[in-house]
């Protein structure tokens, strides 16, 4: 039985049918193949944020922070290009994501647009040019 499978068993009191498992589970390869799809080249300006949710895990509540990054294409279609998850935002963090966008095929940034997260925006190794936003939170 999927993971999806036997939370509902074990909220709801019932088990899911074998159809449903199946279609978790080719939903969940559909899901790996996006997180490591190749990426263009170059993308003219990378939005990158993180949103802190709270999440029960092992009967507790912690705060668990989901990366995202969405880039502008030369074509100027906007593309999210992942999303990651992580205990808390960090500039270390965002480097992990960087090096994942990289190893799929990204190669420059042109802008790049982020709060202002400590530490992140002052390393000449991510980008050539900054852009701060203020955050809205």
């Amino acid at each position: 039985m999927s993971d999806i499978g036997e939370q509902i068993k074990d909220v709801h009191k019932f088990e899911v049918s074998a159809t449903i498992s199946r279609i978790t589970s080719q939903v969940a390869e559909d899901i790996v193949a996006w997180q490591n799809r190749p990426l263009e080249p170059v993308y003219l300006i990378l939005w990158m944020d993180g949103i802190v949710f709270k999440v029960r895990e092992n009967s507790k509540v912690t705060n668990k922070t989901i990366y995202i990054a969405v880039g502008l294409r030369k074509d100027c279609f906007k593309e999210v290009l992942g999303m990651w998850l992580g205990k808390n935002e960090s500039a270390a963090y965002w480097m992990t994501v960087l090096t994942d966008m990289k190893a799929r095929g990204m190669e420059d940034i042109l802008i790049t647009a982020t709060d202002t997260l400590n530490g992140f925006v002052d390393s000449p190794k991510i980008r050539p040019v900054e852009v701060r936003e203020k955050s809205l939170t």
